[in-house]
């Protein structure tokens, strides 16, 4: 596998410290190697993507073990993932549903993520270090709603920060991959236990750039 890397940015801001104080645990580690995708993907975790350094967020994988903590205990009652209740419950079960291989490359510098089809996910350098911990997981979020049959079906409105032509949804009711994620960062904002205000206002924010740039009829709302 190719060696890649990247500086990480302010782990502070960023959530990876907050969240790298509880990930440093074998009984996490191993749930979420074998609940999110990773369990049979070493070869894409090694080279310099920390499996030998699991608790270093410095490298994608820890990085991507904050966001799993994250999705999986940010809900006050984390146990209960009915999908009949909050969103911030039941994403950490869409998430283990649809993504049975998750793996990790250098990617091209453009997308973050992308999903193939049977459950197969990559995520790319852009993921680790561009995007929050709450950013992270609506990646996760994003790419297991492609994986749940919801493709991108619309262009993106003028002047959105996600550039031009293909790669929008084109409303909200579509509940397209763009909504999971702008949904899943309302409700931690909203409700996010086991995280910090500055992180939840994180959120909201990401939450609203979503909404007013990645839908080619505006939602009308923002959180």
């Amino acid at each position: 596998m190719t060696t890649c890397s990247a500086s990480a940015p302010d782990k502070n801001a960023s959530g990876d410290n907050f969240y790298g104080a509880s990930i440093c645990n074998q009984t996490y580690i191993d749930y979420f190697w074998n609940t999110y995708g990773f369990a049979g993907n070493k070869e894409y975790w090694d080279d310099g993507f920390g499996w030998d350094d699991s608790c270093n967020t410095d490298l994608p994988l820890a990085r991507t073990f904050n966001a799993c903590y994250a999705l999986t205990y940010s809900a006050e009652n984390w146990q209960n993932d009915d999908y009949a209740g909050a969103m911030l419950n039941w994403a950490r079960r869409y998430v283990r549903e649809h993504i049975k291989n998750l793996r990790a490359k250098c990617g091209n510098g453009g997308a973050i993520a992308a999903s193939f089809g049977g459950g197969l996910v990559e995520l790319y350098l852009g993921c680790w270090f561009g995007k929050d911990v709450p950013g992270r997981v609506e990646t996760l979020v994003h790419e297991s709603r492609h994986e749940g049959g919801k493709p991108h079906n619309a262009n993106f409105p003028a002047g959105s920060v996600f550039g031009s032509g293909g790669g929008a949804d084109t409303t909200w009711a579509y509940e397209g991959a763009w909504m999971y994620g702008a949904l899943y960062l309302w409700w931690y904002f909203a409700q996010g236990a086991r995280t910090t205000s500055a992180l939840r206002e994180r959120a909201r924010q990401r939450g609203n750039l979503v909404i007013d740039n990645a839908f080619a009829t505006h939602p009308g709302f923002s959180i």
